[in-house]
């Protein structure tokens, strides 16, 4: 079977931290491994590439791997959740369509078509549908559309945060900490660097993180246990072995 960049993973290491707190979601323990952010993304793209799978297909799987877990956390009300303007905030709005009629959103910005066009398609399908899409400019707005909320959804920033977020996206992250309502994380908390682990200020405090594939390194390092709460990897509808054959080292083939 065909993989590209062999040898990629020789400098993998196995996780032993956190494993309390991680669901592996039938796979088991000692075939684990975490993934950097770089090989998220080339195993994210070798996907499109080798296995033929839409993007916006392993959007969609992502979404339903975290709606599974977020349901069970709604109890008698809805989901708010907050979208960042990029793949984490397409992830957040798809997610909020299969909790509909439970869910609402509330939009930082909206996704650019060019950069984000995956993105961009949930917010136009969401609009389409008639689902509740707001959008807020900062905390009093956010508690306006708490209301009836027994869950928020952070689907702000995703792996790429490389700085302290800052503005307006810092206070939104700060209404989360502040709120007492749970929280659930797409991928990483919002704030957390998803290689080496360390939590920006501010940094989402998540009650359950729903990691997709493999987890990130920075959810077992570092400030990674702490932020991120319980932590489940969900599936990104990928076949496992092929996933498992993609990450064993060049010389183990």
């Amino acid at each position: 079977m065909p993989r590209g960049s062999k040898g990629r993973m020789k400098d993998r290491h196995r996780a032993r931290t956190n494993l309390t707190a991680l669901d592996l979601e039938g796979i088991e323990a000692e075939r684990f491994l975490s993934q950097s952010v770089a090989e998220a993304r080339r195993l994210d793209r070798e996907a499109v590439e080798i296995l033929g799978m839409p993007s916006l297909l392993l959007m969609e799987n992502a979404a339903r791997s975290a709606a599974i877990q977020a349901r069970p956390l709604l109890g008698n009300g809805k989901a708010l959740v907050l979208a960042g303007p990029g793949n984490n905030g397409g992830d957040g709005m798809a997610l909020a369509r299969f909790l509909s009629p439970r869910a609402r959103v509330v939009l930082f910005s909206d996704p650019d078509p060019k950069r984000c066009p995956d993105a961009a398609l949930q917010r136009r399908i969401l609009e389409a549908s008639g689902l509740e899409i707001h959008r807020a400019a900062g905390p009093a707005d956010l508690c306006r559309l708490a209301g009836e909320v027994e869950l928020l959804v952070d689907a702000l920033l995703g792996t790429g945060l490389a700085r302290a977020p800052e503005g307006r996206m810092a206070e939104w992250i700060s209404w989360m900490n502040e709120t007492p309502l749970p929280v659930l994380s797409l991928d990483v908390p919002s704030g957390l660097d998803a290689d080496g682990g360390g939590a920006f200020d501010p940094c989402v405090h998540a009650s359950l993180t729903v990691t997709f594939a493999r987890p990130k390194r920075g959810l077992m390092e570092g400030d990674g246990p702490r932020v991120s709460g319980r932590v489940i990897v969900g599936t990104l509808g990928l076949p496992e072995d092929w996933v498992l054959d993609w990450m064993r080292p060049e010389d183990e083939t």
